[in-house]
């Protein structure tokens, strides 16, 4: 109870002091300022009481006015709730002046009772706020009337009142209160010192994982495009003459791509040192808008998004900057495109008054969470959570804000998760700039859809190649691994987690490629899911990355991926990298499809030995049964007709129909040496209707007809 009337007094009071916006560790500061006068003024009370039960008036006075001095100070610092450290100056040098002409009252310091030590504890007090300066007038004052005290002693007269055991008595009460302050004071100190140093180390861990974030996202920015350009570069040198064009293409746009982030970071880094100048010229801002926003038509397109133009005012000629304020429309149109899905709209206003401008970009996306509006321009912020991951190096929003306060504006957003994001920037309307009659647009490289390029040479007809799934969300890097494994694989796609899981259950391919950073679910989550399901749990993972750190690398093993690639990769190791894994399967496929020996299982320490272990009691319950087939099996399994045939493929190297039917003739052979039923009965036994049929295949399974087994020929079989 006592707890809940202490907190429920705590609010109250912190709503008291608080004014709107400001920092919680201020308003502590108002919060201990007024608890500690509170206290002092509980104290002073009570001593004033004991002086005029002790019939000492000088003192009873002084309690007196000390008393109306907190309670003016209290009542005051109520209302105005600002200039904490004006109020601590003036409550010190009240109580000090005060003290000082209490104490040649008395008859100077001997006589005073300790009082001296009133203005030593109002300075130690005054030591907890960070002013230096008003800390060391506090100081001065307290030091003058020490020493006026000493220098006026001879020529006061001691107070009749404070005979010898009174003054001694209040001197040991003074010190033992002013002591028992100091102390509680120094532990405050030091609890606070406790407190900025565990805030220090919490903001320098903060600091550190957001650098962490940070070069994690500048390294898949820039490796990903260094991969495309050193691919794109090899592949001309393999075939000069083939898709020159386009190829030159992907590497002059993603050259352009690090030459834009590079930008960006030096940009970023001369606004902060405050070293970025306004290049203003007086131009329509209405043609130069229109123009921005076809820019990103061919983009919106590739995303099956619809764009919208809607301004109020189809002409406006005032001072902008073309290369910053074209920089910043052009991040927050990217932005509502990555974050709209396809079918959703973007919409892009404007209108003006005579001083200010609005524009607006809107989306119908994903929206963002409340919980991280606060921060979505802070540098190297990037919002988490399930659909949210898009590329970027999370500086775009940063540069847009820096922008808008170098230009004299304001940037907001409001967002709804679901139903998307409007953010709106606020300018002033100015024409003091030269005027530009034929404005020059277009000077930093804006975004244009991907070409397509498909494997030219890729043979994925082939049913004998194996089948690779790509789950890759840039769709450049995509088409370029789709070029380089064309010929040896045939390809399956997928632009993120989620769809790279639903396509390799649905058509359980022989080897999985996946990058780690993608939307929806990232690789980790990817390769976690499909090595505990035991449909896919076979299936070889191969990260491809730009996190080439040891921690990402070991997370990335520890979830069961088979190989780790970081970006950029050789294209070489990568196609040795899949042959190996594929080789390895083969003889996983080796070891499943032995035949079993006498009581020999399976081993089960793993979900691929789990699946044939059930695979084959399933068999050895239902083998007899002639009408029991491949669809008895897949449903006894609980799985699909096609993820049993791949299932099986990738670790017998049989078909669901020849795994069976070999399963079969291993118990005909087992009875045929075991028992003396002629070969007709054994075959109408272990499930086959065709006594001819049993012979002939037996035959193909084990080099020799049923009949030779017990004409003593078994061991050669054996």
């Amino acid at each position: 109870m006592s707890l809940q009337l202490v907190q429920r007094f705590d609010g109250w009071l912190g709503r008291r002091v608080a004014l709107p916006n400001e920092p919680e560790e201020h308003t502590g500061q108002k919060k201990t300022y007024l608890l500690a006068l509170l206290a002092l003024l509980g104290m002073v009370i009570s001593l004033t009481l004991t002086t005029w039960l002790l019939q000492l008036p000088i003192l009873t006075k002084y309690g007196l006015a000390l008393i109306g001095g907190l309670t003016v100070q209290i009542l005051a610092f109520l209302r105005l709730k600002r200039g904490l450290k004006w109020f601590i100056f003036a409550s010190n040098s009240y109580s000090t002046l005060l003290t000082f002409f209490v104490i040649l009252r008395l008859g100077g310091i001997p006589y005073s009772g300790g009082l001296i030590f009133v203005g030593l504890v109002c300075v130690v007090y005054a030591m907890i706020y960070p002013s230096a300066r008003l800390l060391w007038w506090s100081f001065s004052i307290y030091l003058a009337t020490l020493v006026l005290a000493a220098v006026l002693h001879p020529y006061l007269t001691p107070a009749p009142e404070m005979v010898p055991w009174k003054n001694l008595l209040f001197f040991v009460m003074n010190s033992a209160w002013l002591s028992a302050n100091i102390l509680l004071l120094i532990f405050y100190v030091y609890k606070k010192q406790a407190e900025l140093a565990t805030l220090k180390a919490q903001r320098l861990q903060a600091v550190d994982e957001l650098k962490t974030r940070m070069f994690a996202n500048i390294a898949h920015e820039f490796r990903t495009p260094l991969t495309l350009i050193g691919g794109m570069a090899d592949l001309i040198r393999e075939a000069p003459q083939h898709q020159l064009r386009e190829r030159t293409q992907v590497i002059q746009r993603n050259a352009n791509k690090l030459l834009r982030l590079v930008n960006q970071m030096l940009n970023l880094a001369r606004l902060e040192a405050g070293s970025l100048p306004l290049k203003l010229v007086q131009a329509d801002f209405g043609t130069f808008a229109k123009y921005v926003f076809n820019s990103f038509k061919g983009l919106a397109e590739h995303r099956q998004v619809r764009m919208h133009y809607l301004p109020e005012n189809q002409s406006l000629v005032m001072d902008f900057d073309p290369e910053k304020m074209e920089e910043m429309l052009g991040n927050l149109l990217s932005n509502a495109l990555k974050y709209t899905p396809a079918g959703g709209d973007v919409y892009f206003s404007f209108h003006a008054s005579p001083d200010t401008l609005t524009v607006h970009v809107r989306d119908t996306g994903i929206g963002i969470p409340a919980e991280s509006l606060g921060y979505v321009f802070d540098r190297f912020y990037r919002v988490e959570g399930e659909g949210h991951y898009e590329e970027g190096s999370g500086i775009g929003l940063t540069l847009v804000r820096e922008y808008v306060r170098l230009m004299g504006g304001e940037v907001s957003v409001v967002s709804k998760p679901g139903a998307g994001s409007d953010f709106s920037i606020t300018l002033p309307v100015t024409h003091q700039a030269i005027l530009q009659e034929t404005a020059s647009f277009g000077n930093t490289p804006l975004p244009v859809e991907p070409v397509d390029i498909e494997p030219f040479d890729a043979e994925n007809g082939k049913d004998s190649l194996p089948l690779l799934l790509i789950i890759e969300d840039n769709a450049e890097l995509s088409q370029y691994l789709r070029l380089v494994l064309g010929t040896k694989f045939r390809l399956l796609t997928a632009s993120d987690g989620e769809a790279g899981i639903r396509k390799a259950i649905e058509q359980v391919p022989d080897l999985i490629l996946s990058d780690v950073m993608m939307p929806k679910k990232d690789g980790f989550e990817v390769c976690r899911a499909l090595k505990n399901d035991f449909r896919t749990s076979h299936i070889p993972v191969v990260l491809l990355t730009a996190r080439a750190d040891s921690a990402s690398r070991i997370t990335g093993l520890e979830q069961g991926a088979d190989a780790y690639l970081t970006k950029p990769f050789n294209k070489r190791e990568l196609l040795v990298c899949l042959r190996n894994l594929f080789v390895q399967r083969e003889k996983l496929r080796i070891r499943y499809s032995a035949p079993l020996n006498g009581n020999d299982t399976p081993q089960t320490h793993s979900l691929d030995g789990v699946f044939m272990l059930n695979a084959r009691s399933i068999l050895e319950k239902n083998f007899a049964d002639e009408s029991f087939g491949i669809e008895g099996l897949y449903h006894a399994l609980g799985i699909s007709r096609v993820q049993l045939h791949r299932k099986l493929m990738a670790l017998t190297g049989q078909s669901a129909s020849h795994f069976i039917r070999s399963f079969r003739l291993e118990k005909a052979r087992d009875l045929l040496l075991t028992t003396t039923r002629s070969v007709s009965e054994i075959a109408y036994e272990t499930g086959f209707s065709d006594a001819n049929y049993f012979s002939r295949v037996f035959a193909q399974e084990f080099g020799l007809p049923p009949s030779d087994i017990r004409k003593g020929t078994a061991k050669a079989v054996t």
